[in-house]
């Protein structure tokens, strides 16, 4: 099935990715994007409007704040190391869910062939 998907939300997804709040590939999964060419195509036709929009943001990005260099250079590698561990963590839940879904389907199946009730019922003591 063809999704379409209204410029307002094409440009939010944009501007999430160019100022960093989303990677690619977050954004595809999130926001429930066909393929990463489609997105490669709404960063070409909505980018620059959005970079031109949000130019003064832009031109403070690069400046450091006062005071402000040990807490980045300190934090950095924690930020990434949360990063990791939450992309771990969320492998971890989706295999689990899987083995889960995987687990039920068996029940059924069982339950269905030998016919013979597997699950608790909620009524039994």
């Amino acid at each position: 099935m063809y999704n379409t998907y209204p410029p307002e939300l094409r440009k939010q997804v944009v501007y999430r990715v160019l100022s960093g709040e989303l990677r690619k590939g977050e954004a595809i999964r999130e926001y429930g994007i066909r393929s990463a060419t489609t997105l490669g195509k709404w960063l070409e036709k909505y980018g620059h409007g959005i970079l031109s929009e949000h130019k003064e943001l832009l031109s403070q990005m690069g400046r450091r704040k006062a005071n402000s260099n040990t807490a980045v250079k300190g934090e950095m590698p924690e930020v990434e190391r949360l990063r990791r561990e939450l992309a771990a963590a969320q492998k971890k839940l989706e295999a689990a869910e899987l083995r889960a879904e995987a687990y039920s389907m068996m029940i059924d199946i069982a339950e269905r062939e030998l016919k013979v009730a597997i699950r608790k019922k909620s009524a039994t003591k």
